[in-house]
């Protein structure tokens, strides 16, 4: 499945985009799931901090969690053409199959969300979300 940016909502696209960003200016040869996690943490009038201070989560603690899988990462020398990994793909796939379930048209930053903190293997993005208490249950609250 190709990943079409084409059905995500406007804020969707700009936190992929700020994802690629960040991957990029940390000479990131991959963009993973902690870059897309914490793009959507750190947007500006974004759902994704909206949601976490509703659950009484931080948005900074979330971008902390994400720092040690952040600088661990392998870093190419030089311009980095940064590629979607394997567990990004997931992600972003799962996303549309939220959005098909929950029957919207567009995959939004909060069915990126949904889909983080639901994939038992995204990683470092799943487990900090798990271990700060972010469900797919609690988000559906």
């Amino acid at each position: 499945m190709a990943m079409n940016m084409n059905k995500l909502t406007e804020k969707a696209q700009e936190a992929i985009v700020a994802a690629q960003r960040l991957a990029e200016d940390r000479h990131h040869t991959q963009l993973e799931p902690e870059h897309l996690l914490h793009a959507l943490a750190a947007q500006e009038d974004g759902v994704v901090p909206a949601i976490l201070e509703r659950l009484e989560i931080p948005p900074p603690t979330v971008l902390g969690g994400l720092e040690p899988a952040l600088a661990g990462f392998a870093r190419g020398s030089g311009p980095t053409q940064v590629q979607a990994s394997n567990r990004f793909r997931r992600v972003f796939e799962a996303a549309a199959r939220e959005a098909e379930r929950l029957k919207d048209d567009y995959v939004s930053t909060e069915h990126f969300l949904l889909a983080l903190a639901d994939d038992a293997e995204t990683g470092a993005a799943g487990q900090t979300l798990r271990r700060l208490g972010v469900t797919r249950d609690r988000l559906f609250e």
